[in-house]
């Protein structure tokens, strides 16, 4: 039975970086479009009041359009945007940012909203997860509108990705020699440091690999900048280490400050606005005693601590614990200390104390319920939230702001994620009559 084929006209980019066209009332989203384009579909979901489609043609192209640079564009899951210039992605980035506020939030009052782009929209990204099979395919699971026509995703098998930094494009096919010899593998995480020249490797798999062998492969697959590897497990979400052969951290320098990185802590992809992310969370002004939950290594907190009477992290992440106190020491910074706590068990230590800042960089969920309600009764001078979920941002600060008690003073789009529909934002809420107490 043939599909169903339509004709749209593309209104607007949504989160996700799907189009979204009207036919006879109903609501289509479709992937790889862009606004005011005329495009046709072949419509593969259809609900009561939605459909899916995926483009077959483009008859009237937005200006915006350009050839993307990636031959697997659209095959690969990886990318949302190439289609579009970089000017215009980062216009659709604050669109959607905007619409996910207003639409989930029901915030009316929008800040200021900056928009920061990457310096160079491809090549930033220095860490990578790749998928591997045991015949020599290594590259990222299968579009998501091809996987729901098949019914099933197929690793796309690539041989250059150009987000990634170039270093980690070179290991390419040592990798792939690596999974041919150990079929058991199923992904292989990277982590490069720009700074040092220098890879960790996780390799995950169904098997575990001796330490002997790791070192095997490290001295006959690898190059040299691969300074350690390590075999792991996955269980659920979580990947477990088994064994480790060589050193098991890095460091990276992001606006003067040396920050080790071990191989189970996370760092930010995009090291071209390393420094920059650090300046919009660092306040510009002295402010006083000041938390830093998910604070991993110390990314934030120490530049913070320049600013603050005292700064203290927390994780749950016991490894990235143990880098960001390395780092408080490396780079001299005596006002601040570090826990392994929750963001509400980190804040109910000082309920009885006068807190200036609170910091939340959260997963993609979001804070949770234990967390707001610890926070509306500590009630910080400031809260700094950044966040890589539009949409969990809109439903936290709509909580946040119902209260009463906070003004929401700016947000920055920074675009930690060129060609991609991921959008990262710092937003900054003062307490109402906070700048009219600093005036005196």
């Amino acid at each position: 039975m043939e599909k169903k084929k339509l004709e749209l006209k593309i209104d607007k980019l949504v989160s996700g970086g799907k189009g979204l066209g009207r036919h006879q009332n109903k609501v289509y989203f479709v992937k790889y479009t862009a606004p005011n384009e005329i495009v046709q579909i072949e419509v593969i979901k259809e609900k009561k009041d939605y459909g899916e489609g995926k483009l077959l043609k483009v008859i009237i192209p937005s200006s915006a359009r350009v050839e993307p640079a990636c031959p697997h564009y659209g095959v690969c899951g990886g990318c949302q945007l190439q289609h579009l210039d970089y000017k215009e992605q980062l216009k659709q980035k604050v669109e959607i940012f905007k619409e996910q506020l207003q639409r989930v939030g029901k915030i009316k009052d929008l800040p200021p909203i900056e928009a920061i782009p990457s310096p160079e929209p491809y090549g930033y990204r220095i860490r990578a997860q790749f998928h591997v099979d045991g015949s020599g395919k290594l590259g990222f699971v299968e579009d998501e509108t091809l996987r729901e026509i098949k019914g099933y995703g197929d690793i796309v098998d690539i041989e250059t990705c150009p987000i990634l930094h170039p270093r980690i494009n070179e290991l390419i096919p040592h990798l792939k020699k690596v999974s041919l010899k150990y079929p058991s593998l199923r992904e292989i995480h990277i982590t490069y440091s720009p700074n040092r020249n220098e890879a960790l490797l996780k390799l995950v798999g169904e098997h575990i690999l001796s330490e002997s062998q790791l070192e095997e492969i490290k001295k006959n697959y690898l190059p040299e900048f691969v300074v350690g590897l390590g075999s792991y497990k996955r269980f659920g979400r979580e990947l477990v280490r088994e064994t480790f052969y060589g050193r098991d951290y890095t460091f990276i320098t992001a606006k003067g400050f040396n920050y080790r990185v071990s191989a189970e802590s996370f760092v930010q992809n995009n090291y071209l606005l390393w420094d920059k992310f650090i300046e919009l969370v660092v306040p510009q002004e002295k402010s006083g005693f000041s938390l830093d939950t998910f604070c991993g290594i110390g990314f934030f907190t120490i530049p913070f601590s320049e600013k603050a009477f005292f700064v203290e992290g927390s994780d749950m992440n016991g490894f990235a614990i143990l880098d960001a106190e390395y780092n408080a020491k490396v780079n001299d910074r005596p006002n601040v200390g570090f826990l392994r706590s929750t963001p509400s068990q980190h804040m109910k230590k000082y309920l009885d104390k006068e807190i200036d800042t609170v910091i939340f960089d959260p997963p993609r969920s979001g804070l949770d319920k234990r967390d707001l309600e610890v926070l509306k009764e500590l009630a910080p001078d400031r809260i700094i939230y950044v966040s890589c979920n539009p949409s969990t941002l809109a439903r936290d600060l709509a909580r946040i702001l119902r209260w009463g008690i906070y003004n929401y003073k700016k947000a920055y789009v920074i675009d930690l994620f060129p060609q991609t529909a991921h959008i990262e934002s710092v937003n900054i809420l003062e307490k109402v009559g906070i700048e009219e107490e600093e005036t005196f």
